[in-house]
């Protein structure tokens, strides 16, 4: 307990990043030849702890008597009391240093997909997995404008765009004994997540028993998963009414994951060629990754992969991420040739690292202090 009182006392001496009420402070030590990440968060007096090479805990913990990995306490406490040292002598100083020494593997960045093609030839063939008439028509499809949805909606209708949806790829339900020539309801009964919210009970053929249906739904199932996967590995196919004419049904397919997109157009291109109109959600993102021109993710070595890409800023539309170690493992370049080109040819985003103490005689922040001084 006493070096965890011994680490906060050190840990508060610098001035935190802000956010609400949230204080946050970032660091990186050297042990050895390996870099670590040290990020604590402080939120309504709890300090919350992650990093390179522990598990995540907080302070006070959930249980009593839990303080996390005490035997890293003492090199934390040693290593940000030489930090210290460094940013109270020169401070712009200590930072240009770190940042020399700080490999890239530590950092987060952008590069076009083109490049990590380039120097992975066999990550993500997205293009090369189509044959040349399916991407150019693939192509075709997502660049044209939303098609004319004119027809009622029911079941029937809509478990034929299923037939033709999972015909369109019988290699994917192989090993579930995929068989052709079923009805849209066998199929997606066998292949779809199977939490249906009651949709194959309504009449079939009755557009105001689906229109009953949609309206009073949503009691928790997933009618929309035709491919089984997880959270972001699935494909769905929706049904919703158009935003220009709310009368009107749109049949929607939505597959973020660049895993299931080369499936996904083949849905596309299959239920087009049946006069099956439909609309590709995110279809600008889809032809940017069909021809590698859009933005990849370079994470962190020491962060996990799955869902990498939502921590980038929407606007730059990531989908797929990397990590640096997989460049040297997939190019036959060398280690130092890499890491010299992608200081150029990716963009690195800006690091946070905590490097300035907190101004001498300065308050902590506190709500408490705040109303206290109001009074």
């Amino acid at each position: 307990m006493e070096n965890i009182k011994k680490l906060i006392k050190v840990i508060e001496e610098f001035e935190p990043f802000r956010d609400g009420r949230d204080e946050r402070w970032a660091f990186f030590f050297k042990e050895k030849r390996s870099w670590r990440r040290f990020r604590v968060t402080k939120y309504d007096g709890t300090y919350y702890f992650s990093g390179s090479d522990f598990d995540a805990f907080s302070h006070p913990g959930s249980k009593a008597g839990d303080i996390g990995p005490e035997e890293h306490f003492s090199v934390w406490i040693r290593e940000l009391s030489l930090w210290r040292q460094s940013v109270a002598r020169d401070p712009v100083e200590a930072q240009a240093q770190l940042f020399r020494k700080l490999p890239l593997g530590c950092r987060r960045g952008i590069i076009r997909r083109n490049n990590v093609r380039l120097l992975m030839s066999g990550w993500m063939p997205i293009a090369s997995e189509l044959s040349k008439n399916e991407r150019k028509n693939i192509l075709g499809i997502l660049g044209k404008p939303p098609p004319d949805f004119s027809r009622a909606m029911t079941l029937n209708r809509f478990l034929e765009y299923c037939r033709v949806a999972y015909q369109a790829n019988p290699a994917t339900f192989k090993r579930l004994g995929f068989r052709s020539g079923l009805s849209g309801r066998e199929y997606y009964k066998r292949y779809a997540d199977g939490r249906h919210d009651g949709l194959l009970e309504i009449a079939p053929r009755s557009a105001e028993a689906f229109a009953r249906w949609y309206k009073h739904g949503g009691r928790g199932g997933h009618p929309w998963e035709i491919y089984r996967g997880g959270n972001s590995t699935h494909i769905n196919m929706y049904v919703t009414h158009s935003e220009l004419r709310p009368e009107r049904w749109e049949v929607h397919l939505c597959a973020l994951s660049s895993t299931r997109m080369v499936e996904t157009c083949r849905i596309a291109l299959a239920l087009t060629q049946a006069g099956l109109p439909i609309i590709v959600d995110d279809a600008e993102s889809y032809i940017t990754r069909i021809l590698d021109q859009d933005w990849v993710g370079i994470i962190p070595q020491d962060e996990e992969i799955s869902y990498a890409w939502q921590s980038f800023p929407a606007e730059w539309s990531v989908r797929d991420c990397v990590k640096l170690d997989w460049f040297y493992e997939g190019s036959p370049k060398t280690k130092t040739w890499i890491n010299a080109h992608l200081r150029f040819i990716a963009h690195w985003l800006p690091q946070e690292i905590t490097a300035f103490l907190r101004r001498a005689g300065s308050r902590r922040y506190a709500p408490a202090l705040c109303r206290r001084d109001k009074r």
